[in-house]
């Protein structure tokens, strides 16, 4: 689990700096570019903000937890059966060798075979279980990112901006050369303040 969360977080701070060296070079090539008469119209917002807002988003954390829950119930189930299979094999092996409850070789192989084909089916289940959190993560999330992007492209085109800039992934930015859309595409997807 912490795996999976740990490379969402390398995923997301890629993404980020991926995003900021697209737009320095935009605006390096806006800069360094043929300055002519035309005028250009820039405008920012919270994307972050924009997604916390929608309710769309909340249900789907929702969902997304309640699949979380399921899986580490299941995991928690497995590791207290893996425990107490090895706390039993430990007091077998602390008993003398004379005693009648003792294991006998094949039995001792048996019940350590048994221990570690339940740690092997507990990595399985957890890699598998990252794997489908993962598309059940994209699947919520999905349409939730497309309508905000159709939002945001909507409100771009409508309001005739040149370059929209989200104050989440940007180094700087003049708030006041810079028109706050944020509210605009609210507005768009029907959210009320």
């Amino acid at each position: 689990m912490y795996e999976y969360l740990n490379k969402l977080n390398k995923e997301k701070s890629t993404m980020k700096t991926i995003f900021k060296i697209t737009a320095l070079t935009a605006i390096m090539l806006l800069m360094l570019g043929n300055v002519s008469a035309q005028k250009y119209k820039f405008g920012h917002l919270d994307s972050q903000g924009l997604l916390v807002s929608l309710p769309e988003t909340a249900t789907a954390k929702k969902t997304l937890e309640a699949e979380k829950k399921k899986i580490e119930t299941r995991l928690l189930a497995m590791q207290t059966e893996s425990q107490e299979k090895y706390k039993l094999y430990m007091e077998n092996e602390q008993l003398a060798a004379a005693s009648p409850e003792k294991w006998s070789a094949l039995e001792k192989r048996d019940k350590e075979a048994e221990i570690q084909s339940l740690q092997q089916r507990m990595q399985t289940f957890q890699a598998s279980a990252e794997q489908e959190l993962a598309k059940k993560q994209s699947e919520l999330y999905e349409p939730i990112l497309k309508k905000v992007d159709d939002a945001i492209k909507a409100v771009a085109a409508e309001g005739k901006f040149t370059y929209l800039f989200d104050v989440n992934a940007v180094l700087y930015f003049s708030p006041t050369q810079s028109i706050d859309v944020t509210s605009l595409v609210k507005k768009k997807l029907g959210i009320t303040e």
